[in-house]
């Protein structure tokens, strides 16, 4: 059996398990190994703690943006563009910042990134120009761009098949961890302190994930690696393959659907509907959040138990009823219910498609391959919400909107089904 495991790629994860490797992984998923990784990879736990940082810092400034922004005197519309600015320097640094640490290394793109978030947030802090403060988001997102992107193609490279789908559900667990830390703990000093605050606890924040590089991170690069040209025959393959191109356009459909659904809808529905307060509204919002967290140790199971076809597909079906529910709810329970539904459909997904990602693509291309993927998921962050806000301004109503995610999924996910079946990974 364990010959059988260390053989087994990620693109074997397209075929389930047998019943008895069925049962033997779901007995391993009730145990403490959903954290064998960190014992067996001494570099996953630098890494990990770098990522948890990261997104905790990226929270902690969330709940003050719009607030933040309105002490400047500017209009609702550049209020927004605090968030779409941010996306778009993510955007910007994502593709580049994937080439360059296959060049240089991870190791120094995990510095320079978060040290360009620090700096970039005491400007912030410092600024009375909206415009300068403009600036800084951008600079933000493009230093986070630059170590998402850098983090992804480290735990890329040291996560043989065997234990990828383990090594992406623990990315994915700090990565959630973090981000559901940060909000909390943005609001209460920016309440003790003012609402400068948030950016200088994400510049500690930046300053301690960029000492964590520096100090204790080896890189996951090898200097022979780095100093290598890259082979003629990947030169020419690069990442023009059908299950790399299907799983790009599935994650920026998912990342599309996230921001719409639980930024957009979810506020609107609850609000106008259910007269729910701002309260209960961010409540569900963290609910959704500590759902997906939850969920992940059982990730691994699912995957290997119904193969990465089937939980991709079973994920995009739960993520639709819970739109489909959260739009027919006509009651606090009914809502709640839409929410646990649609994180649960979220929290299973993520591994299955990190771990798909790095299956598609040779060793020598993790770095641009992650900028890639990434810099589609972006995309979706970008123009999602400006797209449903046009629907809306156009129908007058928020069912266009749901109807829209419902269909890009059901269609992404269709396509990303074929191309896996006909198509081949590592």
């Amino acid at each position: 059996m364990k010959a059988q495991e260390k053989r087994r790629g990620v693109g074997d994860l397209a075929r389930p398990l047998p019943k008895a490797a069925n049962r033997r992984t779901y007995q391993t998923m009730l145990s403490s190994d959903f954290f064998e990784p960190l014992r067996r990879e001494r570099r996953l736990a630098p890494l990990l703690l770098m990522i948890a940082l990261i997104m905790m810092g990226n929270g902690v400034v969330s709940p003050i943006l719009s607030i933040y922004a309105q002490t400047f005197g500017v209009a609702s519309t550049l209020v927004g563009m605090l968030i779409t600015i941010y996306g778009i320097g993510r955007l910007m640094a994502n593709l580049p910042a994937g080439i360059l640490s296959q060049r240089i290394g991870r190791r120094p793109m995990l510095f320079i990134g978060p040290l360009i978030v620090a700096g970039s947030s005491a400007a912030a802090a410092l600024t009375g120009d909206f415009n300068w403060l403009l600036l800084w988001r951008l600079i933000q997102g493009v230093g986070s761009g630059i170590y998402m992107t850098a983090s992804l193609a480290a735990i890329a490279d040291i996560s043989p098949p065997a234990h990828r789908v383990g090594n992406m559900a623990l990315y994915q667990a700090a990565l959630q961890g973090g981000a559901m830390i940060g909000p909390a703990f943005g609001g209460y000093i920016a309440a003790l302190f003012g609402y400068a605050a948030p950016f200088w606890a994400l510049m500690v924040v930046g300053l301690l994930a960029s000492l964590t590089a520096l100090a204790s991170f080896e890189d996951t690069l090898s200097k022979a690696e780095i100093a290598r040209p890259l082979p003629s025959s990947v030169s020419k393959r690069g990442m023009m393959t059908i299950p790399f191109t299907a799983v790009c356009i599935l994650t920026g459909v998912i990342f599309f659907s996230r921001v719409v659904s639980l930024y957009q809808l979810v506020p609107q529905l609850a609000a106008e509907r259910l007269h729910l307060s701002v309260g209960v509204i961010g409540a569900a919002l963290t609910f959704c959040g500590a759902v997906n967290f939850l969920i992940l140790p059982v990730s691994p199971w699912t995957i290997q138990r119904f193969g990465a076809r089937g939980v991709v597909g079973g994920s995009t079906f739960l993520t639709i009823c819970g739109l489909l529910m959260l739009y027919a709810a006509d009651s606090q329970i009914m809502f709640w219910a839409a929410i646990l539904v649609f994180g649960i459909g979220g929290g299973i997904s993520y591994p299955a498609i990190s771990a798909f990602t790095v299956g598609c693509l040779p060793r020598e291309r993790y770095g641009a391959g992650m900028g890639m993927q990434r810099t589609f998921g972006d995309a979706g962050f970008v123009f999602g919400p400006v797209i449903a806000g046009a629907l809306d301004d156009f129908t007058g109503s928020h069912t266009a909107d749901i109807m829209l995610n419902c269909l890009m999924l059901g269609l992404a996910t269709t396509v990303f089904i074929v191309a896996t079946a006909s198509g081949r990974t590592r």
